[in-house]
């Protein structure tokens, strides 16, 4: 009986199928939904709890026919599937925009940041719902007023329904029946309804004032196990982007977002509004702490645990270490030097090589009267007709070749988890990393925090992610980089030119006091690396330009340069000043 019904059920939905995409748009192409006869073949799909789901990472809608009559909705198969196909075109569409939608939602859920999916999903629902009811003509409600007959209400279906009440002009009850239904919540519902008409056109502005005005309701239900049971029916969309983590423009954060915590019932009343965006900016900087404390900062970039957090939810299938790669590598980018491109002009005149056929089709101004007439005094295009062949003197010169560059970072105690707060020595190490690599050179990136542990990768590589892997990680032991890790790689002279560059702060002058295992200072260790890399040293420290003035003496002395930063900051500059010099496109030199 039951594949009977689903079988049925196929060939209505399936025909309802077209004229769902009309709705919308006569020229919209989107794939025919995968039709699961099973709850075993829509688990294979991804889809569980829920009749119906959509995927942006392959435009795909799934729905579960099973659940479909489970749940008693078979006649509404246009209006489920003309719902699902506007989450493809209209909320939330694409993968970046769910990604902004979810970070716009964040914003409005302090200490709930992990609901965000769900009350994203709430509101692109609502929207879309409203947009078919109202400017379609599909009675959408009657297939609410079915799923809720075999509903335990919460506060937040309640709200829900009761929202859709005053979009339709329904009468109060026609959906919520006898659930509890204050007249605080009665006015927050008629909020919403509001919202939804007035953000309708322009949904990212509204999600932050949508997800403050169902925030208490969210907050009765201290598990949240009521409000995800009664409304799992429509998490059509919370893991659409399940294996797209790969979205960029997420870790800096627009002036839109900072100013977005606005409480739609604050605002009704005239107490909160345009006047309040400076307000929730400061809160929003503050929610978004930093290494250093500093407010600019955290105006402008995402915290990475944050960050990390977000993309998770964009794509629940992400890893943490591939997020915080994607993480330094974005904010790097604007900061590495152009790719370097390719200047085909001649280097000598042309020298001629001979004659060859010319043919009919050739230009006439290749024709070579007199080769012509030595092969035979009667004209024939194409079969005595000749044509000079030149070539080009070859260039003796040399082409730049970039330096290769180690790259090692202090990863000891006093430093910050890269995946906890910005970290600015990683930010430049992966832009004078990048950069390198973009020039055409091989780096070899070290973490190292000794007396301790030390992270570093398999030699001098060619590959981005291979550096990002090593740079991004932590220690978080002793007290200092290790100059004795010099050793591994400068005890002999390198063949190709390398140059080696430190990040780290005062304690490195305790190192190289201090006597390595073969009982040499580090100074010494120091000074044998130079001189075998061949390409110079660099050593930027986080520290006022006028302390440990004769051990910076010393270091000079030896060759190597030394830069002092008084805030961790200036590293980025300092690090995008150094990767123009040395690898920039009109700088290279060996």
């Amino acid at each position: 009986m039951q594949q009977r019904t689903t079988k049925t059920l196929h060939s209505d939905w399936r025909s309802a199928w077209p004229q769902a995409l009309e709705l919308w748009n006569t020229y919209i192409k989107l794939r025919e939904p995968i039709w699961c006869q099973t709850e075993d073949a829509a688990r294979k799909e991804g889809l569980s709890g829920s009749f119906a789901m959509i995927r942006l990472t392959d435009h795909l809608v799934v729905i579960d026919l099973s659940q479909v009559d489970q749940n008693q909705v078979n006649a509404f198969g246009l209006q489920i599937l003309a719902h699902e196909i506007g989450h493809h075109v209209y909320i939330p569409a694409n993968l970046h925009d769910n990604a902004r939608l979810l970070a716009r939602m964040r914003w409005g859920l302090a200490g709930i940041e992990d609901r965000a999916p769900l009350v994203a999903n709430l509101y692109a629902d609502q929207l879309i719902n409203h947009h078919l009811h109202q400017d379609k003509g599909l009675d959408m409600a009657a297939v609410f007023k079915k799923l809720g007959s075999g509903i335990t209400p919460s506060p937040v279906w309640t709200w829900m329904l009761r929202c859709y009440e005053h979009l339709w002009r329904l009468e109060k009850g026609w959906l919520i029946g006898k659930a509890n239904c204050s007249e605080e919540m009665d006015a927050d519902a008629s909020l919403g309804a509001s919202l939804i008409r007035s953000y309708a056109r322009h949904w990212l502005d509204g999600a932050g004032r949508y997800a403050a005005l169902l925030y208490p309701y969210l907050l009765e239900d201290a598990d949240f196990t009521a409000a995800r049971q009664s409304i799992v029916l429509l998490a059509d969309a919370t893991e659409c982007g399940a294996g797209g983590a790969g979205i960029s423009g997420l870790a800096r954060m627009d002036e839109a977002e900072l100013g977005e915590i606005v409480d739609p019932r604050l605002e009704a009343l005239g107490k909160a509004g345009l006047q309040d965006k400076k307000a929730g900016k400061a809160a929003a900087a503050n929610r978004l702490p930093d290494a250093n404390g500093d407010v600019e900062v955290k105006q402008r970039y995402r915290n990475p645990g944050v960050y990390i957090d977000l993309m998770q939810q964009v794509d629940p299938l992400a890893d943490a270490k591939t997020l915080i790669i994607l993480y330094y590598r974005e904010l790097a980018l604007p900061h590495l030097v152009p790719f370097p491109t390719d200047d085909h002009r001649p280097f000598a005149e042309l020298l001629p090589e001979g004659t060859d056929s010319w043919e009919n089709g050739d230009p006439m101004e290749e024709l070579d009267y007199l080769e012509s007439a030595l092969v035979s005094p009667q004209i024939i295009p194409g079969y005595t007709t000749r044509k000079r062949v030149y070539g080009t003197a070859d260039d003796s010169s040399d082409d730049p070749t970039p330096l290769d560059l180690y790259v090692g970072i202090d990863c000891s105690g006093s430093m910050v988890n890269p995946a906890q707060h910005l970290s600015w020595p990683v930010l430049a190490g992966a832009v004078v990393g990048l950069s390198a690599l973009r020039a055409g050179a091989s780096v070899k990136a070290v973490l190292s925090g000794e007396p301790g542990s030390y992270m570093e990768t398999n030699g001098f590589v060619n590959t981005e992610n291979e550096v990002l892997a090593v740079l991004t990680d932590y220690l978080g032991t002793g007290y200092a980089f290790g100059i004795s890790r010099l050793e591994t790689d400068f005890t002999d002279e390198r063949e190709k030119k390398t140059h080696i560059m430190i990040i780290t702060d005062d304690d490195i002058f305790s190192m190289l006091g201090a006597n390595a295992e073969d009982g040499r200072l580090g100074w010494d260790i120091a000074e044998q690396a130079l001189t075998h890399a061949r390409g110079g040293g660099t050593i930027a420290l986080h520290s006022q330009s006028d302390w440990r003035e004769k051990e910076r003496k010393q270091l000079q002395d030896m060759g190597w340069r030394t830069h002092c930063v008084a805030d961790e900051e200036e590293l980025l500059a300092f690090a995008a000043a150094f990767a123009k010099s040395h690898y920039g496109i009109e700088d290279q030199r060996p």
